[in-house]
């Protein structure tokens, strides 16, 4: 409570208070009458919706406290907006609750804080909270045409960025610290350089080319700095942040041949953590945890025994392969990339590296092999699995919780929709919005 009012306060200090209460209202007078109308007028935007008579007379009764102890109108109207943004309403987004385990729609300003926070993860603009105030958002046609509004702007590219940012755990790589004597080469400013490549390919893929999510697994174009090309191996092309076309690069193309997912498997490049990583984030799938007691501790190279070499003893023990074979196989056609995403025909002591490996897809009995890392990315890429993964993640992303087995059928409805539209990000998004997810309501009944 403390931290959010020191927050509040912090704020206010940096608002221009006048600027923005004369979006408001003109005058600038503390009567009752006038406080009441700022009051109601403030308050549905910050709030993202109109002000219960109770909340009126709380914040309007701020005014008269301040002026008594010699505040000017400035500061008054400054205490109100700390009180506004230290709610409850303004911190959570607070809607009427039922809980008797059904649907039910919600109301035009609740659906405009939907709309908003799906498409730009911010309150609702103010021509959102005037169909809102008008009504205007009940009839398919009318939503549409404010999702595609909403898809237009910037902030709509942005806020996708904040969804691969999360999904990726690209926050890691601030604290990305390899071994110096295992990586003598590296230089702290690899670590940005690697979400900048991820990011800056994300928006390319999604936003400049629009291509089908899945198509995030293997584009033949990246994003380097000339120290991250020079990481790669890669003739570097200019200053900066530059494009780089990878169609004569075969190793390279798509998520997983970025150093920002690579490094996710530690120093040792773990083939239990990189395919845990593309189970569980890219084909929507889970195993169980290792039994009590067990040694988990990485085993690491030696002469005669590279990762894979130590994966495949995993896969041929009882008490491991059950498990292991789920997910280690996903990794085997990385294992020519070390802990930080450089490329190498074999490891340090000199055993060589291969490419090769199966995908077994949850729910599939056939297992689908690759021989290449080129070929493992196609089959991501062509996978209904992995566009199924994309579209429950987007969709948690989008609506802000967990999704439950009462979403299965909506959901399957989204990914259909968004096929016809291309299973595009924008596709998706609109398939999204504009199903029950968004536009209605479920609380389950605990009674």
């Amino acid at each position: 409570v403390d931290a959010y009012a020191r927050l509040a306060e912090t704020v206010v200090d940096r608002l221009d208070v006048p600027r923005f209460t004369a979006r408001f209202m003109a005058e600038r007078k503390l009567d009752e009458k006038s406080v009441r109308k700022l009051v109601n007028r403030m308050g549905t935007w910050v709030l993202r919706g109109p002000l219960e008579e109770h909340e009126l007379i709380g914040y309007a009764g701020i005014a008269p406290t301040v002026i008594s102890s010699g505040g000017d109108y400035d500061e008054a109207v400054g205490y109100i907006i700390r009180a506004m943004i230290q709610s409850p309403r303004y911190i959570y987004r607070i809607e009427n609750q039922r809980g008797d385990g059904t649907y039910w729609p919600v109301n035009g300003y609740e659906l405009a804080s939907r709309l908003s926070y799906a498409i730009w993860g911010a309150s609702p603009d103010a021509e959102l909270l005037k169909a809102a105030r008008q009504d205007a958002l009940n009839a398919d046609i009318d939503v549409l045409a404010q999702v595609e509004r909403m898809l237009l702007d910037p902030r709509a590219a942005t806020h996708s960025q904040q969804f691969a940012y999360e999904w990726l755990d690209l926050a890691r790589l601030d604290e990305l610290r390899p071994s110096p004597h295992q990586f003598p080469g590296w230089k702290p400013s690899l670590g940005p350089a690697m979400r900048e490549e991820t990011l800056a390919f994300f928006h390319e893929v999604v936003w400049n080319q629009q291509r089908p999510l899945t198509d995030l697994f293997n584009a033949q174009v990246t994003f380097l700095t000339p120290e991250l090309a020079e990481h790669y191996g890669i003739e570097r092309v200019g200053d900066g942040l530059q494009r780089y076309d990878l169609a004569h690069v075969p190793e390279r193309g798509g998520l997983l041949t970025q150093g920002s997912l690579l490094s996710m498997g530690g120093d040792d490049a773990s083939m239990v953590t990189r395919g845990l990583f593309v189970l569980n984030s890219i084909l929507r799938g889970t195993v169980n945890d290792p039994p009590p007691g067990l040694d988990t501790t990485p085993v690491p190279s030696s002469p005669g025994a590279s990762q894979r070499v130590i994966a495949e003893g995993r896969l041929n023990t009882g008490a491991c392969s059950g498990c292991h074979t789920v997910f280690e196989p996903l990794a085997f056609g990385l294992e020519k990339f070390d802990g930080l995403g450089g490329y190498r025909e074999s490891d340090k002591f000199e055993n060589a590296l291969r490419e090769d490996g199966f995908v077994l897809v949850p729910g599939e009995a056939e297992q689908r092999p690759y021989a290449t890392i080129a070929e493992l990315m196609d089959v991501l890429a062509a996978s209904d699995r992995v566009e199924e993964t994309l579209a429950w993640k987007l969709a948690q992303f989008s609506v802000g919780r967990p999704l439950g087995p009462h979403d299965i059928a909506t959901m399957t409805t989204v990914i259909a929709e968004s096929k016809r539209g291309g299973s595009t990000y924008q596709s998706l998004i609109r398939a999204i919005v504009m199903s029950d997810l968004i536009r209605k309501t479920f609380t389950e009944s605990y009674s």
